[in-house]
């Protein structure tokens, strides 16, 4: 199911970029998005990973084109990327101001800026406050409203020009988790549960994880509907941006 959704990915991006050029992936886990975007013409892909199982297996993908720690001014040229790419990583970031310029310089005038992350503003973060799945304390250290992030993001040149507030991957299961945190004393146990990880959820029966594990199964229609509901008004518990990078005014001029 994860290979589906990073193969849509691929394929929207490596559209926007006409099947070529330089794509960089920050926070690339086991490069399996940069593997299959590859495939999509002429791209090369380059990506960042903090240390870890992830980076050893992208390793294995990416080779020298994989940097293992955090991104610096000195790794790559200026103008370097025809895409760059933040699925679900920039609201982990300890410096997001130096990544933007970085980020900034790195990419090319019209290059690809493509981004997701937890929308503050959703009407899953104001039902469930505290208890919201995608507000994951301690590991996320800011949010965006989706107004917020578009003002911040005109101040380094670039301009929206897709936004998608709906995501089956992550929002319904968002809704499906935070009630049941709403209930249960400890966070996030149906989620890791799904994860294999059986030491966070030893404490819980058998029959209790198959219950929830039941309740996420036949509930699921319920709170895809009622994402797509909330995302018709902008209020979709995640948010995606396609930003381009503005040009110099002179080749805005010559076109």
């Amino acid at each position: 199911m994860l290979d589906f959704f990073r193969n849509q990915r691929a394929r929207k991006i490596a559209k926007w970029i006409n099947h070529k050029g330089r794509v960089l992936d920050i926070g690339c886990g086991n490069g399996r998005f940069l593997q299959k975007i590859q495939k999509y013409g002429q791209i090369e892909g380059f990506g960042i990973e903090m240390p870890g199982g992830s980076a050893e297996r992208a390793k294995l993908v990416l080779g020298d084109r994989l940097k293992v720690g955090v991104l610096e001014e000195e790794d790559f040229d200026k103008a370097y990327f025809d895409a760059i790419t933040l699925f679900h990583v920039f609201e982990h970031l300890t410096d997001p101001k130096g990544y933007l310029e970085n980020i900034s310089r790195m990419i090319k005038p019209g290059g690809v800026l493509y981004m997701s992350f937890p929308n503050i503003d959703s009407i899953q973060a104001k039902l469930f406050k505290g208890d919201w799945l995608h507000l994951d304390p301690p590991r996320h250290l800011f949010l965006f409203s989706p107004e917020a992030f578009k003002e911040q993001m005109s101040h380094y040149g670039f301009e929206i020009i897709h936004a998608k507030h709906f995501n089956i991957e992550y929002n319904p299961f968002g809704f499906q988790q935070s009630l049941l945190n709403k209930i249960y004393a400890k966070r996030e146990v149906l989620y890791e549960s799904l994860k294999g990880n059986k030491a966070y959820t030893s404490e819980y029966s058998k029959w209790n994880l198959r219950l929830q594990n039941l309740f996420f199964k036949l509930t699921a229609p319920l709170f895809i509907i009622s994402d797509w509901f909330s995302a018709s008004f902008g209020r979709g518990a995640t948010v995606e941006f396609m930003m381009r990078k503005a040009r110099p005014n002179s080749d805005k001029a010559n076109r």
